[in-house]
């Protein structure tokens, strides 16, 4: 959908400290009772659901772009000694692939949302880390304005789109096989890390930046 060195520490890290301390906010939800294990389930499903939901409804919004942005200018603060011209077709492939590993590893700060209070619980409840789950989704959704921006590169031939296309759809798999997991209780850091050792192999496998005939031919 990695969380290396982390900006956020979890809020609710202690299922015992949140359990002790909201105890009667969660029982009169109906999550504390162990009898009503099928219906917690359901709810946390819901409320899972309702975190990949509201962000993807607002991809566009400031908090995204703050973070887009941030990620497109460590790109270009990591190719200063490119040999390639900024903005050539050369440069821009670079950037993607920088922009890529960014996206993947660098710290995202998320808040709990009032209204995410009753899923944050919930998640906790369970022992699960509610702003990791939405890291991850946040993650998952900044690929797919990296996504629209390499649709819109004039600069790149059709057949690099269509790899860039590739390892961005690769990458928002192992995102949310990397949420699966964790509402499984794996800890996903590892599977973040192979993720980022991903976006390298696949420039080398789809020998990006390479022009062969069919590509000259393409772009007459």
């Amino acid at each position: 959908m990695y969380i290396q060195n982390s900006a956020y520490s979890p809020v609710y890290s202690s299922r015992k400290q949140i359990g002790d301390a909201s105890n009667n906010t969660i029982e009169g939800q109906g999550f504390a009772n162990p009898v009503a294990k099928s219906s917690e389930t359901n709810s946390f499903m819901a409320a899972a659901k309702a975190v990949q939901e509201k962000t993807s409804n607002n991809p566009q919004s400031i908090y995204l772009v703050k973070h887009f942005e941030q990620a497109e200018k460590i790109a270009h603060e990591s190719l200063v000694s490119s040999s390639h011209k900024v903005g050539s077709r050369e440069y821009n492939i670079e950037m993607y692939r920088e922009m890529m590993t960014n996206i993947v590893e660098m710290p995202i700060e998320v808040e709990i949302a009032p209204e995410e209070m009753n899923q944050a619980l919930l998640f906790n409840h369970l022992g699960l880390d509610f702003k990791e789950y939405k890291t991850i989704s946040v993650r998952s959704e900044l690929f797919s304005m990296l996504e629209q921006k390499v649709d819109q590169d004039s600069t790149l031939l059709k057949s690099d789109k269509a790899k860039l296309t590739a390892i961005i759809a690769d990458m928002q798999d192992r995102l949310e096989a990397a949420q699966a997991a964790l509402l499984e209780g794996e800890d996903v850091a590892e599977r973040l890390q192979d993720s980022k050792k991903a976006i390298y192999d696949s420039y080398e496998q789809l020998k990006l930046g390479k022009v062969s005939q069919r590509d000259l031919l393409a772009a007459l």
